[in-house]
């Protein structure tokens, strides 16, 4: 049986979500010329555009994960008002440096702006929605995507040189280390 480790959400502040990634906004606003701010974007092979739909399904979860090779990215177009998990980035060279449930934070996505984690930003596999019936994002991705995901309930993980193509992940035996589920909580 797991134990269940509350995370208290937040607000999705410049600040508060800096040590993640960096919050798609403008730096400056002149009443008098456009300016474009950079987004932070990177990515080690093609740059993919999708449309995610994330249906209500409740605040518990158990796995994170990163990529290696992409700045992921987020901008929220619709629906109800949603939460991302996140833990810092870990050395993308040591497959073992796994966060601690302790270091996971939750925020409440500010959807008047998009969000970009930082490669190797440990993260929830979801948005996860407050409300029914759910929302819509974009997702700026990559391929390949080589990722890492850790199953905390069941201390296991699979590291894909592509998360989409990859039919035979590493496995990865985290030896009983965590034994935890994830409760969002306001």
């Amino acid at each position: 049986m797991t134990k269940v480790h509350c995370i208290k959400i937040e607000p999705m502040t410049a600040k508060s979500f800096e040590p993640f990634g960096q919050l798609l906004d403008s730096n400056q606003r002149p009443i008098d010329r456009r300016i474009i701010s950079s987004a932070g974007f990177e990515v080690d092979g093609k740059t993919t555009v999708g449309i995610i739909w994330q249906p209500y399904e409740g605040l518990e979860f158990n796995e994170m994960e990163r990529h290696f090779g992409v700045t992921q990215t987020f901008i929220q177009l619709s629906g109800s008002p949603a939460v991302v998990a996140v833990a810092p980035p870990t050395d993308l060279f040591e497959l073992d440096a796994v966060p601690m449930p302790n270091q996971i934070r939750a925020f409440l996505i500010d959807s008047s702006k998009g969000f970009v984690f930082k490669k190797g930003t440990w993260h929830s596999l979801n948005r996860y929605i407050l409300s029914p019936p759910g929302a819509t994002f974009v997702i700026l991705n990559s391929i390949p995507n080589p990722t890492q995901i850790v199953n905390y309930a069941e201390n296991t993980g699979r590291i894909y040189k592509d998360l989409d193509s990859d039919n035979m992940p590493t496995s990865v035996n985290y030896d009983n280390r965590f034994g935890v589920t994830f409760r969002l909580t306001l």
